[in-house]
C-alpha cells in the first residue's frame, strides 16, 4: 500500500492527492450562478447571456475551442504556464455526465457543459496543476477567470464564498474589470433608494445618478421611491 500511495504521489503531486472542498465548491457554484439567473430574470435579460454553469450555451466543440483559445493565451502566463498550449477539448465517451479537465491536457465536454462557466472551471483546474484540486489557489483562479471572462462580480463572488465557507487566494484572483455603480445597482433591482444607498455605501443623491443609465437604456424605472426592473 505504501508502494502504491508512493507512485501516485509521484505521479499526480501530493497537494492533488487532497480534495478537501470538492463538495462545498460545487454549492457554491450552483448558488452564484442560480442568483444571476434570478437577477437576469429580473432585469429582462435573456438567459442565454447569464452563462450559467448546468446549461449548454454552445453548439459544438469547436464554438468551446474559439472561446477557450483566447482565454487560454491571455491566462496561462499569468498561473506558470507562458509556454503551455491550450488543452484539447475533446467528446465525452458514451454515458459521460461529468465534465473532465484530464491529466492528459484535454477537456471533455458532454452537451450539458459546454457554457463559459463550466469551460473556465476545467481550464482553472489545468492552470491549478501541482495544487489541490478544489483547493483554495483553484477557487481563486476561477474567481479571476469568470471575472475577467464571463462578466463576473470579482466581489459577489468572493462574498459568497465567505458566507458558505469556501477558501480562496486572493492573490490567485488577479486584476479583475471593476462594474460600475450602475450595474452594481441594477444586480440589486428591485430595490428602494435608501435601501439602495445603504447596500453599495452611496448618498441617495448617488443612486438617483446611477439609475439614470438604467432608465435611458430602459432596463429600470422608479416605482414611488423603488427602483424596478422595467
Amino acid at each position: 500500500m505504501r508502494i502504491l500511495q508512493k507512485n501516485l504521489h509521484s505521479m499526480f503531486g501530493r497537494a492533488e492527492m487532497r480534495d478537501n472542498q470538492r463538495t462545498v465548491v460545487y454549492r457554491w457554484e450552483a448558488t452564484c450562478s442560480r442568483r444571476l439567473v434570478r437577477l437576469a430574470e429580473d432585469s429582462g435579460e435573456a438567459l442565454s447571456t447569464t452563462h450559467c454553469h448546468y446549461s449548454s450555451e454552445f453548439e459544438t466543440l469547436q464554438e468551446c475551442v474559439d472561446f477557450l483559445k483566447p482565454v487560454w493565451t491571455s491566462e496561462r502566463g499569468r498561473y506558470g504556464h507562458a509556454r503551455t498550449p491550450p488543452p484539447a477539448v475533446i467528446r465525452p465517451h458514451r454515458g459521460q455526465r461529468r465534465a473532465l479537465a484530464k491529466h492528459s491536457h484535454e477537456l471533455s465536454l458532454p452537451k450539458w457543459s459546454r457554457n463559459r462557466w463550466v469551460i473556465l472551471h476545467e481550464a482553472a483546474h489545468r492552470l491549478n496543476v501541482g495544487y489541490e484540486a478544489h483547493g483554495p489557489r483553484f477557487v481563486g483562479i476561477l474567481i479571476g477567470l469568470l471575472s475577467r471572462h464571463a462578466g463576473y462580480d470579482a466581489n459577489e463572488l468572493m462574498a459568497r464564498a465567505d458566507e458558505m465557507g469556501v477558501k480562496y487566494h486572493v492573490r490567485s484572483i488577479g486584476t479583475v474589470p471593476v462594474p460600475s455603480l450602475s450595474q452594481r445597482l441594477q444586480r440589486l433591482l428591485p430595490i428602494s433608494e435608501m435601501d439602495a444607498a445603504f447596500e453599495l455605501e452611496v448618498s441617495w443623491r448617488q443612486v438617483r445618478g446611477a439609475a439614470l443609465p438604467l432608465i435611458r437604456k430602459g432596463c429600470a424605472r422608479w416605482k414611488k421611491h423603488t427602483l424596478v426592473p422595467a
